[in-house]
């Protein structure tokens, strides 16, 4: 009898060991301000968060959330003189995007989401945009409608940057 409620007290206590994020979840990612709590779901357990911004040309660029070395969320913006958020979507999605919002101007998944600015114009490039890009890279957690919450707020976030605002190029 002892000895089985020795047994027990020690699985117990192996099994209530789980990982734990021991980082704080950004409030911005490479300078644009996203929802902590709305993020939070997605981030994976780990010691230690690093971003990098990486702006390949002057029309667009990525942030890459990175947790103990394994990228946790990419975030992206272009200026593209598209209408269509499908075709800014072209091969960048890893899942079925199988839901919609505000006509199309937004396309999600539970754990990737893509949109189109709506007051962003360059000033060399008429009829262009700023598109966003948010897709979580090492998360099991999947919800569309957080996805749809993150991608509108991110893309009004950008909405409010002086690059938007001010029709330039991000380099």
């Amino acid at each position: 009898m002892i000895v089985v409620t020795s047994l027990l007290a020690a699985v117990s206590g192996c099994s209530s060991h789980k990982e734990q994020r021991e980082y704080a979840v950004p409030q911005f990612l490479c300078g644009i301000p996203v929802n902590h709590d709305k993020l939070a779901p997605f981030m994976p357990t780990g010691r230690k968060l690093t971003t990098k911004k990486d702006v390949p040309d002057s029309l667009s660029w990525t942030c890459q959330v990175r947790v103990d070395s394994h990228v946790a969320v990419e975030v992206r913006q272009m200026w593209l003189t598209s209408s269509s958020t499908a075709y800014f979507v072209g091969g960048q999605a890893d899942s079925r995007l199988d839901h919609e919002a505000e006509g199309g101007r937004f396309l999600y998944s539970g754990w990737e989401a893509f949109g189109k600015t709506r007051r962003c114009t360059h000033g060399k490039l008429p009829g262009s945009h700023i598109f966003t890009a948010f897709q979580m890279r090492s998360s099991d957690h999947q919800d569309a409608d957080a996805m749809r919450r993150l991608i509108i707020d991110y893309t009004e976030a950008v909405e409010n940057t002086d690059v938007c605002k001010d029709g330039k190029s991000f380099a």
